[in-house]
């Protein structure tokens, strides 16, 4: 091939690049939405988001969407772009989803960049897909439909440690003291997280929905995973104690474990505070560059740095109570061990990656001499671009309030929000308060 011919056909495999992920990172993709949702715009980042929900990525684009909408209050809309996302995702087997290993399929993109295999989501992404969609349909009175996500949820989180517990049979493919290093890094970063699959947030927010409709066995059973997940959080204690109480199962052992259980008072009706805050941090990059038999070669690698101080615990006041908010999920926590639980099949697809893009090296120096040499060089420098999709809209971080108070009604206002609590004796108020940007978003329904 002519030297000046070779140029020309890498400068049009970039040109066709040119509308994916690969020069422009996903994050600075999303800056403009979420430049719209920090001035309380929400109407303006959905329109920012539409164009990608007929692209490759659809699936990534149908998830912001969902949320976005539902910041704005249009939970119609957020159910029909979450079931666009459920939709895609069962194009897919859980193994697929955790791992990201169907190589076969993904062998054109891979051996070039991640970012040009279409997004297949990821496990944690899709069981709170699940748990979204069933407040959605809870703030719209359909307490059926909210139990048929709230099931879905938990099988997610229970089919998808399994898919990542039969998959994780690879090894690494790439060997390096910086990739070690990384790994040590998003270890500390994941470090409230032991896995990316049980989230205590989903869990408690079930088990808000199974009580409701009558079924506390099945609200225990969350429970006690939850506690698993956060085994200091008071009120995950207080809870499995007057579950267990009220069932009858473990009462004794667990009162002395964790004190007595609060029951209702016959005048008493439920509450529980679910509060969504801040926005989930973007994926960062590191690049590790190294020589393979005299040539350059360099690998990106998606990462995770530290996102800043916590957030800072709701406080509520319904009548003469004062309610204050407990962390039951840092996502932000969950992001970063999902990515961990990754890197293995992540650098199987490295070592894909390099072993190509070392053999195309050696093709063009062969036909092209040093100039061939150094196009290709350049090429591969140019399209090796770290994976940072992941859903940012997602909060930062879920917190918590569950206890019993006086039946009536109760004003409570968040920022300039307001809405109107109703308590009723043996029954369940789920109060939803989500803080984001500029926009807050409160909603509550007596189930």
């Amino acid at each position: 091939m002519p030297k000046r011919l070779m140029v020309m056909a890498l400068v049009m495999v970039l040109a066709g690049c040119a509308g994916s992920s690969l020069f422009q990172p996903y994050p600075a993709r999303m800056a403009p939405v979420k430049q719209a949702l920090e001035q309380g715009n929400s109407q303006a980042a959905l329109k920012q988001l539409e164009p990608g929900l007929s692209g490759s990525d659809a699936l990534l684009y149908a998830q912001e969407a969902g949320r976005v909408a539902a910041l704005g209050g249009d939970y119609a809309a957020s159910q029909n772009y979450y079931r666009e996302a459920m939709a895609e995702y069962s194009r897919y087997d859980w193994k697929a989803l955790v791992s990201l290993s169907d190589i076969t399929a993904q062998v054109g993109g891979s051996t070039v960049s991640d970012n040009l295999i279409p997004y297949h989501g990821q496990a944690y992404e899709r069981v709170l897909v699940h748990q979204q969609q069933s407040l959605n349909y809870l703030w719209q009175g359909d307490l059926e439909g909210a139990m048929v996500e709230v099931r879905r949820a938990d099988q997610a989180q229970t089919e998808s440690l399994r898919a990542y517990q039969d998959a994780l049979k690879s090894t690494r493919a790439l060997e390096n003291a910086a990739v070690d290093a990384e790994l040590n890094e998003l270890d500390r970063q994941a470090g409230k997280a032991p896995n990316s699959f049980i989230n205590a947030y989903v869990l408690l927010s079930n088990a808000a929905i199974y009580e409701a409709n009558g079924q506390p066995n099945d609200a225990l059973i969350d429970i006690r995973k939850a506690l698993q997940v956060y085994p200091n959080n008071r009120m995950l204690q207080r809870e499995l104690v007057r579950l267990s109480c009220q069932l009858s199962i473990d009462c004794d052992a667990l009162s002395r474990r964790y004190g007595d259980p609060v029951m209702p008072k016959p005048d008493q009706g439920r509450l529980v505070v679910l509060y969504e805050t801040g926005f989930l941090p973007a994926r960062s990059s590191v690049f590790i560059p190294f020589t393979w038999d005299g040539l350059y070669q360099q690998v990106s690698l998606p990462t995770y740095r530290a996102g800043g101080p916590e957030p800072a615990p709701l406080t509520l006041t319904v009548g003469t109570e004062h309610l204050t908010t407990e962390a039951v999920a840092d996502l932000d926590a969950m992001a970063a061990r999902a990515l961990r639980e990754q890197y293995p099949f992540i650098l199987l697809r490295q070592g894909i990656r390099l072993t190509a893009k070392h053999n195309a090296n050696r093709w063009a120096e062969r036909k092209g001499g040093d100039l061939g040499a150094i196009t290709m060089e350049v090429f591969n420098a140019l399209t090796e671009q770290a994976d940072k999709r992941s859903w940012l809209t997602l909060p930062r971080q879920a917190q918590a309030w569950a206890g019993f108070l006086d039946a009536g009604e109760y004003p409570v206002n968040v920022g300039s929000e307001r809405t109107t609590l109703t308590l009723s004796p043996g029954r369940t108020t789920v109060l939803w308060v989500a803080r984001q940007g500029g926009l807050t978003r409160i909603q509550s329904i007596l189930i």
